[in-house]
């Protein structure tokens, strides 16, 4: 039975010893599924992306806001040292924990924030980044802006709410509030004191010298794009579908968006001048990669808690120079993957040249921070292919080719050493995170069926992508492949198939609005493929030489696969995923 988060944080608390991950795992599981949503959109760390927008020589900083919040833990991945102000003490508790698990050393907490002053000297901190909005009564906050400023000895960072934006999130990922009288209440009387664009960039600039407003969109407590709307970069990815969106498009040409945004990011700064971190990294980079300095095209939070950073050239003599995309993890625990990403990337190049991947560039320790850059890829993702069968069927065509090159000339017999080796780990992993009975037992009836299925046959094994989404596929106008991307999760050698069935999966998962379980049952079932969906796997079978059988147990074992990929590679297991994935 689900608890109070209050109770389940006391839980945590009680056992102070014990490893934090695992603390953390049965605090959420603790939780309603609503509530565990919640807790874990707040602990992203990918909340903190725009602080690469911040000034580059900050060595301090202060958080105030939820302590729980992922921000701050960017903020010392990013090479800071963090001060987090909260009122709640068991809050404060757990954020210290998280950072002695992954940066020892780099946070301490201060209880307060009641008051009308902050328990800190003046200029006690370079930077001063505020959550939640515009501190004050409204926001249950005793200070002002002004009191803000006291403490910044440079720069002021806060997000939030537009009084005027169309939509407010649910805290549920994904799904927000869109009601025109809703949008009129918080216009007329805005709940916790909202201002629009001018009024929140006045108060957070007060008599300093400069002040930037960004949009965080689609909203402060889930945003995928941080947008200027002062200046005309970064800019706001727009692809197909949302051209579609006429109402969209028309608000847009208008020059609506940054007045009816949901969220803001607004910075100040004492001086102007200062060199934005972002723009630091990009200076050592070109000085690295032989190429002149770009400009940021386009700062994605992405939802693996990187920073990534499009790039294009800074001037129109630089074309063809300067094109990167350049992963700033967030994260320390996302380190590891930013460089294996790149690693792979470069193994796959140098092995298999018949396979499209980004042409790397450098990956190390550059301006303070561990990143990865490789050859931006301009084009479209899968995602933006949605609904289209046609073009879709041409990614799936490209993509089965692709594949196939990755795959041993020879075939290997399935024994139990292969089935040991290569599968009861993984397996494993998945199940010891699995609480419901009846979960478990399905999980299991599907392990024993694919064994059957596999043991004795002889597959062509080869390196696996282990994360082909949609998104991580990168074409021309007409679905031509262009390349295949994020190769973080990656791995040497395991079974054929898996990674087409991921594609399919996910693009008519995208089709079906999100509802992955749907997506798998439907493209199991023969009589309920889309005519591109059966050629494509009908294609990899015919390239790879996979018998039918081969190929029904694998789409069977399927959720298997996903969940064992994303336990091996997440900081901490989510609550009852595979139960509410996939309807198991």
């Amino acid at each position: 039975m689900a608890i109070p988060f209050d109770d389940a944080l006391r839980a945590f608390l009680a056992d102070p010893d014990a490893p934090y991950k695992g603390r953390l795992e049965r605090m959420l599981r603790a939780l309603s599924a609503e509530d565990a949503d919640e807790v874990m959109m707040l602990m992203k760390e990918s909340r903190g992306a725009p602080a690469a927008l911040a000034a580059a020589e900050h060595r301090t900083a202060l958080f105030v806001g939820d302590a729980r919040s992922g921000a701050a833990m960017a903020l010392a991945a990013l090479g800071l040292g963090v001060t987090i102000l909260d009122r709640d003490a068991d809050r404060l508790r757990y954020a210290l924990a998280r950072a002695e698990a992954y940066e020892p050393g780099s946070t301490r907490g201060v209880l307060g924030g009641d008051g009308p002053l902050l328990p800190f000297a003046r200029d006690a901190f370079d930077l001063v980044m505020v959550e939640g909005g515009l501190p004050g009564p409204l926001t249950d906050r005793g200070f002002d802006m002004e009191e803000v400023r006291r403490v910044a000895a440079s720069e002021v960072l806060v997000a939030a709410d537009n009084r005027l934006g169309y939509k407010r999130s649910t805290g549920q990922r994904g799904v927000f509030r869109r009601s025109p009288l809703l949008l009129l209440r918080e216009a007329l009387r805005p709940s916790r004191g909202e201002r629009g664009l001018q009024g929140t960039r006045a108060a957070v600039r007060g008599p300093w010298a400069e002040a930037e407003a960004f949009a965080l969109y689609p909203h402060a407590r889930e945003f995928s794009h941080v947008v200027g709307l002062d200046a005309p970069l970064p800019r706001l990815s727009v692809g197909p579908r949302e051209r579609r969106n006429r109402v969209k498009v028309a608000a847009e040409r208008a020059g609506l968006f940054r007045w009816l945004t949901p969220s803001f990011a607004v910075r100040a700064r004492v001086a102007d001048g200062a060199v934005d971190r972002a723009d630091a990294l990009l200076a050592a980079l070109a000085a690295e990669i032989g190429e002149p300095t770009p400009r940021v095209e386009r700062l994605v939070a992405t939802r693996s808690n990187n920073a990534l950073l499009l790039t294009a050239p800074a001037r129109p003599d630089e074309a063809g120079t300067g094109e990167w995309a350049v992963h700033v993890p967030l994260q320390p625990f996302k380190r590891r993957m930013v460089r294996a990403h790149h690693d792979w990337m470069a193994t796959v190049a140098a092995r298999y040249p018949g396979v499209p991947v980004p042409e790397t560039l450098f990956a190390g320790r550059a301006a303070g921070l561990e990143v990865a850059a490789a050859r931006r890829l301009r084009g479209l993702d899968g995602t933006e292919l949605t609904g289209d069968a046609r073009r879709t069927a041409r990614m799936f065509e490209d993509v089965c080719e692709a594949l196939a090159r990755l795959l041993d000339a020879e075939p290997t017999t399935v024994d139990d050493a292969l089935w040991g080796s290569l599968l009861e780990m993984r397996f494993e992993r998945v199940l010891v995170h699995v609480t419901n009975a009846d979960t478990r037992r399905r999980l299991e009836e599907m392990i024993q069926r694919l064994r059957d299925a596999l043991l004795g046959q002889s597959l062509r094994l080869g390196m696996y992508h282990a994360d082909l989404r949609p998104k991580h596929v990168k074409t021309d106008a007409q679905g031509r492949l262009v390349g295949l991307m994020d190769w973080g999760a990656s791995e040497e050698r395991f079974l054929p198939l898996v990674d087409l069935l991921q594609l399919v999966i996910h693009q008519r998962s995208q089709e079906l609005g999100g509802r992955f379980g749907a997506a798998w049952r439907a493209v199991k079932d023969p009589a309920a493929r889309r005519p591109h969906e059966a050629r494509a796997l009908e294609r990899y079978a015919d390239l790879a030489g996979l018998e039918v059988t081969a190929t029904d147990a694998l789409l069977d074992a399927f959720p298997l696969f996903v969940a064992g990929m994303a336990e091996r590679n997440w900081d901490y297991s989510r609550p009852h995923w595979v139960q509410r994935q996939f309807g198991l």
